[in-house]
């Protein structure tokens, strides 16, 4: 599930809007719930079902994965829209659990490259970013993944997360390789050996290997550490609680959330109508008015609807998206496997 959920959810679906007898038009949408679901319902799927004449139930899942697994085994599909992880995605679609997108209805034009994805369409988007202790640095932060390993220069504790995925693309950032390069690199054994080592050159100076957001919060917050790998919206809400924090959208990873129609869902025609309609530049737009995460569709931001002041927190904004990598999904649904062994080996010498 996205790193973004904050809110536990019954592992149970809820009913969020009243049933009614289900027809052509009546399409049933799988969310994550909480806080992050009434805005997609309020910005995204209520607007356009309107639009569309159609009606829209809307289900809630801690694990729509596994949901979506469940349903497409037992040959029983009711959702047709499901909200995933990209990288939850990338699994779904390489073990056949989603439809092919509709390009001719479902168009990725205004989507940055990088991000695409033929099973399911990016449509919120969040940064893992560089994270620092302003008392320790003061004027002279870090600004650079570089930096983050230059021990010397920026002498200090650092955390990292407890798990390969973005670390080994932080890792050879570090060295210079270039955003468009990391994966053909990465897609090399030398690569992976390669950012693997690179891990493990810092090692003695992590302090703390972090395994949830709400950690990586905290230990910032508190100062238990001086850099810090974390996501943005997580070193965000550090300093605003007080935390003596800041971060750079420098070299941020980019990571999505997107939405897939699952494979036999009963209304596959539609719910393609209903994911274009859906993922429009003023509908993203909307929704990050409601929720600090920013648009996929660059068209989002045109047109002044979104404010200055949110745009600063939004990593695919102008100005922050410039020198990112958007995590590949495909690439992590093929390697991670490997990657993460690799990881935990290093982790245990």
């Amino acid at each position: 599930m996205s790193k973004w959920l904050h809110t536990a959810v019954p592992a149970v679906a809820v009913l969020l809007v009243a049933s009614f007898p289900a027809t052509a038009e009546t399409l049933t949408v799988v969310t994550a719930g909480g806080e992050y679901g009434d805005a997609m319902r309020q910005a995204m799927w209520e607007p356009a079902a309107k639009e569309l004449g159609f009606e829209v139930r809307a289900e809630s899942q801690s694990d729509s994965l596994a949901a979506l697994r469940m349903q497409v085994a037992s040959g029983s599909v009711t959702a047709d829209v499901i909200h995933l992880g990209s990288n939850e995605g990338a699994q779904a679609a390489a073990l056949g659990l989603l439809e092919p997108l509709d390009a001719s209805v479902v168009k990725q034009d205004e989507i940055p490259e990088g991000a695409r994805s033929e099973y399911c369409v990016p449509f919120s988007s969040y940064g893992t970013v560089l994270a620092w202790n302003t008392k320790t640095y003061g004027d002279k932060a870090p600004k650079t993944w570089a930096d983050f390993w230059n021990v010397e220069a920026f002498p200090g504790r650092r955390a990292l997360r407890a798990n390969a995925q973005d670390q080994i693309e932080i890792a050879l950032l570090s060295e210079g390789v270039a955003p468009a390069d990391v994966y053909q690199v990465l897609s090399t054994p030398e690569g992976l050996e390669r950012a693997i080592k690179r891990i493990e050159e810092l090692k003695p100076n992590v302090a703390i290997w972090w395994t949830s957001g709400a950690q990586s919060t905290q230990i910032l917050k508190d100062g238990e550490v001086d850099m810090v790998v974390t996501w943005n919206g997580r070193a965000a809400n550090a300093a605003a609680d007080g935390g003596a924090a800041a971060y750079t959208f420098n070299q941020n990873i980019v990571g999505t959330d997107c939405f897939g129609v699952p494979k036999g869902a009963p209304h596959a025609a539609e719910a393609m109508k209903l994911i274009a309609a859906m993922t429009t530049g003023p509908r993203e737009a909307a929704m990050a008015t409601l929720i600090s995460y920013g648009p996929v569709n660059k068209t989002a931001f045109e047109g002044g609807a979104i404010p200055a002041e949110t745009l600063a927190k939004l990593a695919t904004a102008p100005g922050n998206v410039e020198n990112a990598l958007f995590a590949r999904a495909d690439w992590w649904a093929e390697n991670g496997q490997e990657a993460q062994v690799a990881f935990d080996e290093m982790m245990s010498r």
